[in-house]
């Protein structure tokens, strides 16, 4: 089961996805953006590579690129894009998001409401861990053979996965902690709900013995 964990982690920290899309290009008054995102660890590399494909002038393609983690760091903002790669070292764990904008700038177009006919075929390919190494270019640059490249390449995704789970180790720990804090707060009510539902009940147990006394039932 262990082995079976680790694969999974493996494959999941050495992802790489390629998507293709069309994206409209649209005024600056009705201007949208479109992200995608990936969970990535911390301190992982990722290789970010897009391509744009105009079918028609006027237009200007804005990548910005950041995560949804409380300090919202952000890795890339460029404008003008028609093909760039971009490479960075995650801060944190969290969603690494690819948000894209295609703003129609030629202005007789965008003025007359006939811009259909305007957009971008974007190609968009993300690499995260040991899949964004060029281990190709690690081989001719120091010369190493074959067998000793896999070796690194092992040894990034055994790193890989390492750091992983002892994020999820942590991670385990702040969830263990929470559980722990709302048990005992669910406990400490429990017990303040029975304890007034006992006073409620004697009050009233000694409020109908009074009234009973006084109106000479018992």
């Amino acid at each position: 089961m262990k082995i079976k964990q680790l694969l999974l982690s493996t494959i999941f920290l050495t992802s790489t996805y390629s998507l293709y899309f069309k994206l409209p290009a649209l005024p600056q008054n009705k201007l949208t953006r479109k992200c995608i995102s990936q969970w990535i660890p911390k301190d992982l590399p990722v290789k970010v590579q897009i391509s744009n494909e105009q079918k028609q002038p006027g237009q200007t393609l804005s990548v910005t690129i950041k995560d949804d983690s409380p300090n919202s760091n952000q890795y890339a903002a460029q404008s003008g894009i028609l093909k760039q790669n971009f490479e960075f070292v995650t801060q944190s764990h969290a969603n690494v998001m690819v948000c894209f904008e295609n703003l129609l700038t030629d202005n007789n177009v965008a003025n007359s409401q006939q811009h259909s006919d305007y957009y971008s075929e974007v190609y968009l390919k993300m690499e995260s861990g040991a899949s964004s190494v060029d281990f190709l270019k690690m081989q001719l640059d120091s010369k190493l053979n074959p067998i000793e490249v896999e070796m690194r390449r092992l040894e990034s995704n055994l790193e890989d996965v390492q750091e992983s789970l002892a994020y999820l180790k942590i991670r385990e720990g702040r969830l263990r902690d929470m559980s722990e804090i709302v048990n005992s707060r669910v406990s400490t009510f429990s017990i303040l709900t029975l304890l007034i539902l006992i006073s409620i009940t004697v009050s009233q147990v000694f409020y109908l013995r009074r009234f009973f006394k006084a109106k000479k039932l018992i």
